[in-house]
């Protein structure tokens, strides 16, 4: 009787140990231990929201020389569009979309992602039709849109502060890092003062804010990699989009990497790094995603055979394993 008495005061004080070490994380749910964004357009919306993603047509201001030529090294368009954006009008790629994430996912309402380039790079009155097209479709709820943080003037800021007092709006900056060395070995043609100027201006505007960040590039040591969470703290952002670099076929990296390889990160070392890089993001900030995806048909390296499904149980193993929370080890 007093050694089942001792066991259930241990299990207590376990419990109460945990719950006291477990940050307030809203959307943390079903095993997660970080903030899941599924779970945050749950809440706000109240069914099962997918975001379909679309071509829109523009391009970047590293691409047709404006600031630069050939774009970002890593880039091939075609690695990371759904098939059913490949081609067709904005409305004929929505409606296969939402049949697609309907089948896969049981989504209800979706948020249309203007992902390609730079869709703030351009005809402001191109923009704008565009975003009034797809919102004629009721089962649109929002509007995503992708874009760099050195093309986001005044017209245009004003013209999303526009369309966000009639839907949802989140606005994606391409951050990649936050070394100006990184930045200019990728051919960004953009700096870490025009982010921070653009996320200074963004704190005057109600917008989700997402910062797109890419891990594992060779001009950083995984020591500064991991600092970029420091930084990534302190900005004014909602939403965290993590990648892995990935060499993908038909890109600069390819060649780059084709005659001088080097390390990318293996599938054990990324799980230990993204679970550590979890912990020291402050509670307050939702993860849309925590590594890439791309096609057999297009990567190169790095090849980890794994499915979509296996990574995220596996973050969820490791952090579980390790007792690991988001944001218990802010530096």
């Amino acid at each position: 009787m007093f050694q089942e008495l001792r066991y259930r005061l241990l299990a207590t004080g376990y419990r109460l140990l945990a719950t006291k070490m477990m940050p307030n994380l809203p959307f943390a749910r079903n095993g997660f231990r970080y903030n899941q964004y599924k779970y945050y357009l749950e809440d706000k919306f109240g069914v099962r929201v997918q975001r379909i993603s679309v071509e829109t047509g523009f391009t970047c201001p590293n691409r047709d020389g404006k600031k630069g030529t050939g774009g970002c090294i890593y880039c091939n368009n075609q690695s990371f569009m759904p098939p059913y954006a490949v081609s067709g009008t904005l409305q004929s790629q929505i409606e296969s979309g939402k049949i697609y994430l309907k089948e896969r996912f049981g989504a209800e309402k979706f948020i249309v992602y203007f992902q390609s380039y730079t869709n703030t790079y351009g005809r402001l009155s191109v923009l704008e039709k565009k975003i009034q097209s797809v919102l004629k479709d009721p089962d649109v709820v929002g509007i995503s849109v992708s874009t760099r943080p050195d093309c986001l003037d005044t017209d245009v800021l004003n013209l999303l502060w526009d369309v966000s007092n009639h839907t949802y709006l989140n606005l994606e900056i391409g951050v990649e890092s936050v070394y100006e060395k990184t930045l200019h070995w990728m051919n960004r043609c953009h700096t870490v003062k025009d982010t921070e100027k653009a996320l200074e201006t963004l704190a005057g505007y109600p917008f989700d804010i997402t910062a797109h960040i890419i891990l594992g590039s060779p001009t950083e040591t995984l020591k500064e990699t991991m600092g970029m969470s420091q930084v990534l703290n302190s900005w004014n952002i909602r939403f965290l989009k993590l990648h892995h670099l990935q060499v993908i076929r038909g890109s600069e990296l390819a060649k780059i990497f084709k005659e001088n390889s080097f390390h990318l990160f293996t599938y054990k070392e990324y799980l230990d790094f993204i679970t550590e890089f979890i912990t020291q993001i402050k509670p307050e900030i939702i993860f849309q995603r925590v590594f890439s995806e791309s096609p057999g048909s297009h990567l190169i390296a790095p090849v980890w055979g794994k499915r979509t499904t296996e990574i995220v149980m596996d973050i969820q193993k490791q952090m579980k394993l390790k007792n690991l929370w988001q944001g218990t080890q802010i530096q």
